[in-house]
């Protein structure tokens, strides 16, 4: 059986920050064509998605070269039901 959480996405160039509520702590994915990371569960959505700026932040300076200060502030959406499914037997 699919379970759909409830959450909010964000875009920066051609990564995907998802922030998504399970239960009392939330998920914490970045992911784009060549890369997918799964940041430390939170407590909040606000903690989440700054702990998902952070790490995408990092991935950027770190792993792409980038030279950034910070990323500009994220406009966050909902997340449509079908977006992220969890299979529970």
């Amino acid at each position: 059986m699919f379970r759909p959480f409830s959450g909010f996405k964000a875009r920066y160039k051609d990564l995907t920050l998802f922030v998504v509520s399970e239960f009392d702590d939330w998920i914490v994915l970045v992911y784009g064509p060549d890369v997918m990371i799964h940041g430390k569960r939170q407590f909040g959505a606000d903690k989440a998605k700054a702990h998902a700026v952070a790490i995408t932040e990092s991935f950027l300076r770190e792993i792409k070269n980038e030279q950034i200060d910070a990323l500009p502030e994220m406009e966050w959406i909902s997340t449509a039901p079908e977006e992220w499914l969890a299979w529970r037997g």
